[in-house]
């Protein structure tokens, strides 16, 4: 259930299974055996919300005391404290407050309402006072809100240091998930504890935590911070639709919510042996509901883990031997060294169409014919060109200079996201890249082939790149070859499944194989499918799926029929027939290829140039899946 955007209320099950584990910790790592009701513990939440998680930690701790109202009284009321930002929250909290005192008969004590405090954590440094002296216990899920205010000029300070990974300032320009609330308040809590020099930090985590690449200058702070970090992954990644180890659907914690979620402790005591332990909890909501209901950090079956350089994700690695391969090839970005990401269209209903007739007559009736002469071709997805207006007035992120680039006659790029939540993936194109071309859910970065540098043509090769692969083979391939035995690599299923992991978190590298004759093999498959995928002439044929039934009904559906090997577009009889079940499923990254295609012309009938080019679509899509086992085979060769 959620009550603002990015404000998810935490399962009571969880929250227990936290409080849990924190007064766990106090007793087994700090020498306490009365845990949380020790004297010395200075229990905060920064983000209370309605006191959740301070109540849970509360009934923890009194849960084998015979003096529960004096414990209250004495210690838990007077060195708890609850931060929250808004007053709704504030008011439920103090009502929740008053019925947990009444339910021990502990009446609150003057001042007893400062338990909770409306304040907003994140605007400055806390009052020494409240944790001064103390052993302090932080716990609770902040907010998930990824595009807040600025941080204040404090905060930005302290975020600042989680923009350098092991001493080495970080690169990268997109640094949004340093921005993200739960972000802040992390970096609130690790700072509370630097200042005390121990204590204990558990918060419900956002997934981009574990592996995201912009956070790992976080995780490596957080590193040098904590003796110990527990990371129980609850998965339920709904982007990445993952699924239980039995094959069954994942499901999130959070109904309703698309991101996955973890829960990590963080423990600082000097002494301790270093640590970093991982879990996983798989399956339907109820399933995992059932076991934090009944666990702890205690209970669970941690797995250490030894997060490497230069990600140090916070999950199991692949096999040594699995990301040494991996590190063996070169990165894309070494191999092509130009690159910027996709256009930003940002009005797509007013300057891009299907049809270029259809925005021509758009932009009549709208009275913008000063943008006619500047209608390009456009990928927003893989297969699917469509047109746009192409000006800085039309266009929030035009990306010029890939623009200069792929206007040489002849041009491609190479189209790759840098890390994929879901499926590998990769397309060419000779027209205008869109930000997400080949993935829904990350930046699509293009790589053109050829540069236009002062009006001449230079491939976009690095010149030391080029001088290893003539080292080689005698003399470095062609730019064209390259490119083909790259995408033959990017498109290889051995590829794909034996880095997944890798991959979802890192540019893709390519390996190359010691000798020319392996890599003129795949490079001859990758140019296959390159000239199925840029649907060239030479690698058109007959025998395309074939529209049947009234062609002047509109697309109203999309329902495939595994039975008749068709797809039904209009329930009067509008079918696409000949579509196999492997044709049907077939994928670029996130999208369906034939289900995104036909989507985008819904609502209307076909025209005839529509109807060809879906017929061109199908037989490129089949002319890929036919070029599999031969790409799959030549990869295995090169491999080797």
């Amino acid at each position: 259930m959620t009550r603002l955007p990015g404000v998810w209320t935490t399962p009571p099950p969880a929250v227990g299974w936290m409080a849990r584990s924190v007064h766990h910790l106090v007793q087994s790592r700090f020498g306490h055996p009365e845990g949380l009701a020790h004297p010395a513990v200075r229990l905060l939440d920064p983000a209370a919300g309605p006191l959740n998680f301070v109540l849970a930690a509360w009934r923890e701790a009194i849960r084998h005391r015979a003096d529960k109202a004096a414990l209250l009284r004495d210690h838990l009321l007077p060195d708890s404290q609850g931060w929250e930002i808004l007053e709704d929250s504030c008011a439920r909290g103090h009502r929740a407050l008053r019925r947990f005192l009444r339910g021990f008969g502990a009446l609150p004590a003057p001042g007893g309402e400062r338990v909770l405090r409306q304040r907003d954590s994140l605007a400055g440094p806390p009052e020494p006072a409240a944790i001064a002296g103390a052993l302090p216990v932080l716990l609770g899920n902040p907010p998930w809100i990824g595009q807040p205010p600025p941080a204040s000029p404090w905060l930005a300070r302290l975020l600042g240091t989680w923009r350098v990974g092991e001493g080495r300032p970080l690169t990268g320009r997109n640094g949004k998930c340093l921005q993200d609330t739960w972000a802040r308040f992390l970096r609130l809590a690790q700072w509370m504890v630097e200042q005390q020099g121990e204590g204990i930090v558990a918060f419900a985590l956002n997934h981009n935590g574990l592996d995201a690449p912009t956070l790992r200058g976080m995780r490596s702070s957080l590193l040098a911070t904590f003796e110990e970090i527990y990371l129980l992954d609850l998965h339920g990644n709904q982007r990445k639709r993952e699924r239980a180890p039995d094959g069954s659907r994942d499901e999130n914690l959070f109904p309703g919510l698309a991101q996955g979620a973890a829960l990590m402790v963080l423990v600082k005591k000097p002494g301790l042996a270093r640590r970093v332990a991982h879990a996983d909890l798989q399956g339907t909501r109820l399933h995992k509901l059932a076991v934090l209901r009944s666990g702890s950090l205690a209970t669970t079956a941690w797995s250490e883990i030894r997060p490497r350089s230069p990600q140090l994700v916070f999950r199991p690695a692949a096999d040594l031997a699995t990301e040494q391969a991996f590190r063996r090839g070169t990165p894309l970005d070494e191999i092509f060294p130009v690159h910027t990401t996709g256009l930003i269209t940002g009005q797509d209903a007013v300057v891009t169409a299907t049809d270029r007739r259809l925005l021509e007559e758009r932009l009549r009736r709208i009275g913008r014919r000063e943008w006619l002469p500047h209608l390009t071709a456009w990928l927003p997805r893989p297969f699917d060109l469509r047109y746009l207006v192409f000006t800085p007035e039309a266009v929030t992120r035009p990306r010029p200079e890939l623009a200069r680039h792929l206007r040489q006659p002849g041009n491609v790029a190479l189209l790759v996201p840098r890390q994929h939540k879901g499926e590998l993936g990769a397309f060419v194109t000779a027209a205008l890249p869109g930000h997400k071309a080949v993935s829904a859910y990350d930046i699509t970065s293009a790589f053109p082939l050829y540069l236009d540098t002062a009006g001449e043509r230079l491939a976009n090769l690095s010149p030391a790149f080029r001088d290893r692969l003539a080292g080689l083979y005698g003399e470095s391939p062609e730019p064209g070859a390259i490119l083909a035995y790259s995408y033959g690599v990017l498109h290889a299923p051995g590829y794909r499944n034996r880095f997944r992991q890798l991959l979802s978190r890192e540019l893709a590298r390519i390996p190359f194989p010691l000798q020319v004759q392996p890599f003129n093999d795949l490079a001859g498959c990758g140019s296959a499918l390159l000239a199925a995928h840029l649907r060239l002439p030479a690698a058109r044929a007959t025998g395309g799926c074939r529209l049947s039934g009234d062609l002047g009904l509109p697309v109203t559906q999309i329902t495939y029929d595994p039975g008749e090997h068709g797809i039904r577009l209009h329930p009067e009889g509008l079918r696409l027939d000949g579509v196999s079940p492997d044709l049907w499923s077939y994928r670029i990254g996130d999208y369906a290829v034939l289900t995104s295609w036909l989507i985008a012309r819904s609502g209307r009938p076909l025209r005839a140039e529509e109807r060809r080019e879906l017929s061109d679509l199908t037989t490129a899509v089949q002319r890929s899946l036919d070029l599999l086992p031969a790409l799959e085979r030549a990869y295995r060769n090169a491999a080797a």
